[in-house]
């Protein structure tokens, strides 16, 4: 897997936001490989996204090796995935192991879009997915997971 690097200030925000014309401008676009058990998935990531779903973690890999060992969990069951940012670890389950999964992240089109890209560009369908911003209401009365999953989708700013 590439490394990425990033600012500090883009993990954790600061006073000075970008407006949502100034990201507009300057958001582009990267597409790198990277390496999962058995396979490797061409990734489409994004400059930059206020909650961090633009690039791939490293976490999703490691995720990736540990849920292959221990496959039959996933078996048969209706998976949703939190905090998908940019698809891979759905793309790579979906590819491996042929389960139904469901990725969802913010409430945003540029991510939804993003994560389709990557369906495409790794050769499945586009995965169902669900924009939901924590905090709010979530938008189904009796949604039928029986599996979530999450990798990589909790930041904490430690220190000052």
């Amino acid at each position: 897997m590439d490394t990425a690097l990033f600012s500090p200030c883009s993990l954790f925000g600061t006073e000075d936001k970008l407006s949502d014309s100034d990201s507009e401008d300057t958001q582009t676009f990267d597409e790198r490989e990277h390496s999962f058990p058995g396979m490797v998935l061409l990734i489409r990531e994004f400059s930059f996204h206020q909650v961090n779903a633009n690039m791939l973690w490293p976490g999703a890999s490691i995720f990736a090796e540990w849920l292959i060992g221990y496959q039959y969990l996933l078996k048969g069951r209706r998976i949703i995935e939190l905090g998908s940012g940019t698809g891979a670890l759905a793309i790579f389950l979906k590819k491996s192991l042929d389960v139904e999964i469901t990725t969802s992240d913010f409430d945003d089109k540029e991510i939804e879009d993003n994560i389709a890209y990557n369906c495409t560009a790794n050769g499945i369908s586009v995965l169902p997915h669900i924009r939901h911003t924590w905090g709010q209401e979530f938008g189904m009365e009796h949604p039928d997971w029986d599996l979530i999953l999450a990798s990589d989708i909790l930041l904490c700013k430690c220190g000052n």
